[in-house]
């Protein structure tokens, strides 16, 4: 059976559990120590090199990374490429808010929420992470307004990968409501089959 090796308040790691629940892909998740150290160190460090969650394991594959474990999945268990679709242009739609979702998303809607679990650890002032959150879901409402989906006309890995820190934003002290193309984008993905919360309930309950 395919296994993720993470926690299950990793944000990461729920965007991969998100897509596999989607796809009704049977998994495992395999619950790492993450104040404990245990993903610096063998054996995590034998599936993920650079110490970092989630790690995927899938009979002898394995691969780091929560992108390169989302394209992964959209490839092997997506037969119809609906969830990472192909052809140039469409890839590179994904691409672009993928990379969105590595940086701007994690410089802020991330960072909003990471800083509430381990304040020690993030340095940067609330007002700078607010401002960042402000610049990246105005780019985002921007590309919602006459658009259902962030990359193509349904939703893709782009999508779920933004969604996963966006969608803690409320619940982490950060007013979505002045972005109302965001909120409608978020509730769409809500009422995807099969999409659940970061505690792995579904929405739909």
């Amino acid at each position: 059976m395919l296994r993720i090796h993470g926690t299950m308040q990793s944000i990461n790691t729920y965007k991969v559990r998100l897509l596999l629940n989607m796809l009704g892909t049977p998994f495992e998740l395999v619950e790492i120590d993450m104040y404990g150290g245990e993903h610096k160190r063998e054996p995590f460090l034998s599936l993920n090199r650079f110490g970092q969650m989630p790690a995927l394991e899938d009979g002898n594959f394995h691969v780091g990374d929560s992108h390169a474990c989302l394209v992964y999945i959209a490839r092997q268990y997506d037969a119809a490429n609906t969830w990472h679709p192909t052809g140039a242009q469409a890839e590179a739609r994904v691409a672009e808010w993928m990379s969105k979702s590595a940086n701007e998303i994690h410089q802020g809607p991330w960072m909003k929420r990471a800083k509430i679990r381990r304040p020690d650890a993030i340095k940067v002032p609330d007002d700078e992470i607010d401002a960042r959150c402000d610049l990246i879901l105005g780019f985002m409402d921007a590309q919602l307004a006459d658009a259902d989906w962030l990359a193509a006309d349904h939703a893709t890995i782009a999508d779920v990968s933004c969604f996963g820190p966006v969608s803690l934003l409320d619940i982490s002290g950060y007013d979505t409501s002045k972005w109302p193309n965001v909120r409608r984008w978020m509730d769409a993905i809500r009422g995807l089959p099969g999409a659940i919360d970061i505690e792995g309930k579904s929405f739909q309950s």
